[in-house]
C-alpha cells in the first residue's frame, strides 16, 4: 500500500481537518508535524523503516477538556484527564436522512465569561454513538447538533438543535440522544428553557418548532431548510394575532378569556425524513396576573418515548408500545385529572385508527399495531383545569 506523508515546515501547524465530502485522491495522505517528520525521514533514509498506520474517519471518542488553574498562572501547564475531573457522555447521533454525516459543536466557558468561542465545527457520523469526555467542575457547557452536514468548517454552528447550558460532575455518566422521535413543536422541559408567559396584559407565546425526545430544541428557518411555519392566536374564538412574520409579543385584555394557539410546521429536505408536517393546537385560559412578574402559561405538553433505533425506526413486524407523558411548562403545576386519546396512521394521515391507551395521571402507554412504512400520530390530551392539546405529526417515525 502506498501513502503520502507530508512533513510541515517547523513554523507551521500540523493541524488539519478531514471532510467527508469532496474529491478523493487514489493515494491516502497524512500531515505530520515537523519534529515527528524529521524522525520519520531519518528512518526512511536507512532503507529499513516500516510504518504501521491505523486510520479512521469516524472516531469513536472525543475530548472536550478545560484546563483550569484557579488563582495562579502555572509555570508549566499540565492537565491530566481523570475520572474525578471528567464526565463521560455517551452521545447518540440520530440519522434523519440524506448524507450519513452531521455537524456538532460543544461550547464551553468559565463562570466569569460572558461569551464562548469555539471556531471548530466537528463532524460526526449520523446514526452512530460516540463516547465523549467533558471536563467537570464549575465550567459551563452547551452542545449543539445539526441533522445535516454544513459546508462551512469553522465559525459558530447555526441552526439544528441545542441543549440548555449545563455543568458536569466528575461522577456523571450521561447519555444524550439527538433527533430521537418524536420531533415536534413543544415547550422544552429542561430547567431554564424558554416558556410561554404572560406579563401584565402582554402574551409571549414563543414555542420552539423542533424539539426531540431528549428535549433538545431549535427553531424553524435557522437551518437553511425549506421550513414553513404558520401560527395564529385566538381569544374566545376570535383571532387576535398572526405570527406568519415571526413570533412577537401580543397585547390582550385583562379579563379572563379562553385562548387557542395553532401552530403548523412543514419541513422539506432530503436530510429530513421524519416529522415532515405537524399541526398543534393548545387551548388554555388566562387573565391578568397579580403583580409585575411574568407568569408561565399552561400550554399542556405531550412527551413521547419511542423504542426507535438511531435511524428513527421501530420493527413493524409486531406491535410496539409508545410511551407518552403529560406535563406543564416549568412553573405551572403538574396536570391533574388528565385524559388521553391516540390515533395512528400508516399512510401519512390519509386514514386514521384509534389505538388502546393504558395509564393515568401523567404517564400513558399506547399500543401501536404492526404496520409498514411510517407511523403518523394524532394525539388529544386534556386536564381537569380545561387545558387541551391536539397534536398531529405526519410520519413521526419509521417502521423497518
Amino acid at each position: 500500500m502506498a501513502v503520502v506523508l507530508i512533513v510541515r515546515p517547523a513554523d507551521w501547524s500540523a493541524w488539519t481537518v478531514w471532510n467527508p465530502v469532496g474529491e478523493r485522491l487514489p493515494v491516502p495522505a497524512m500531515v505530520v508535524a515537523y519534529d515527528d517528520g524529521q524522525l520519520m525521514i531519518a528512518a526512511a533514509r536507512t532503507g529499513r523503516a516500516t510504518l504501521d498506520l491505523t486510520l479512521t474517519v469516524d472516531s469513536p471518542y472525543l475530548y472536550d477538556v478545560f484546563q483550569v488553574s484557579k488563582g495562579r498562572v502555572p509555570e508549566r501547564i499540565v492537565h491530566k484527564v481523570t475520572a474525578a475531573n471528567t464526565a463521560e457522555v455517551t452521545t447518540r447521533y440520530g440519522d434523519t436522512g440524506g448524507l450519513d454525516w452531521t455537524k456538532e459543536q460543544r461550547f464551553g466557558w468559565r463562570p466569569w465569561q460572558e461569551y464562548s468561542w469555539n471556531d471548530d465545527q466537528r463532524t460526526a457520523r449520523s446514526g452512530s454513538t460516540r463516547q465523549e469526555w467533558v471536563s467537570a467542575g464549575d465550567s459551563w457547557w452547551q452542545h449543539r447538533v445539526m441533522h445535516r452536514l454544513t459546508w462551512s468548517s469553522w465559525g459558530r454552528l447555526l441552526g439544528g438543535l441545542t441543549q440548555q447550558p449545563r455543568r458536569y460532575a466528575g461522577t456523571d455518566r450521561d447519555t444524550e440522544t439527538w433527533y430521537g422521535p418524536v420531533v415536534r413543536p413543544a415547550v422544552p422541559a429542561a430547567a431554564g428553557a424558554p416558556v410561554p408567559r404572560r406579563t401584565g396584559d402582554t402574551l409571549d407565546l414563543r414555542v420552539p418548532e423542533f424539539v426531540d425526545a431528549g428535549g433538545h430544541y431549535g427553531t424553524a428557518g435557522a437551518s437553511e431548510e425549506q421550513d414553513v411555519v404558520e401560527a395564529r392566536l385566538s381569544r374566545d374564538g376570535q383571532q387576535i394575532a398572526d405570527f406568519g412574520g415571526g413570533w412577537a409579543p401580543v397585547a390582550t385584555t385583562p379579563q379572563a378569556a379562553r385562548y387557542r394557539l395553532d401552530l403548523t410546521t412543514r419541513r422539506s429536505s432530503e436530510e429530513w425524513r421524519w416529522a415532515t408536517r405537524t399541526e398543534t393546537s393548545w387551548q388554555f385560559g388566562s387573565a391578568r396576573p397579580t403583580g409585575d412578574a411574568a407568569q408561565p402559561l399552561p400550554l399542556l405538553q405531550v412527551d413521547y418515548q419511542v423504542p426507535a433505533d438511531l435511524r428513527g425506526e421501530v420493527s413493524g413486524r409486531h406491535g410496539h408500545r409508545l410511551g407518552l407523558a403529560l406535563r406543564q411548562p416549568a412553573g405551572v403545576p403538574a396536570p391533574k385529572g388528565t385524559s388521553l386519546r391516540v390515533e395512528v396512521s400508516f399512510d401519512a394521515g390519509a386514514t386514521w385508527r384509534s389505538v388502546p391507551v393504558l395509564g393515568s395521571g401523567t404517564r400513558y402507554t399506547a399500543l401501536v399495531p404492526a404496520g409498514t412504512g411510517a407511523v403518523s400520530l394524532r394525539v388529544h390530551a386534556a386536564d381537569r383545569a380545561g387545558n387541551v392539546v391536539d397534536q398531529t405529526v405526519i410520519d413521526a417515525y419509521g417502521l423497518r
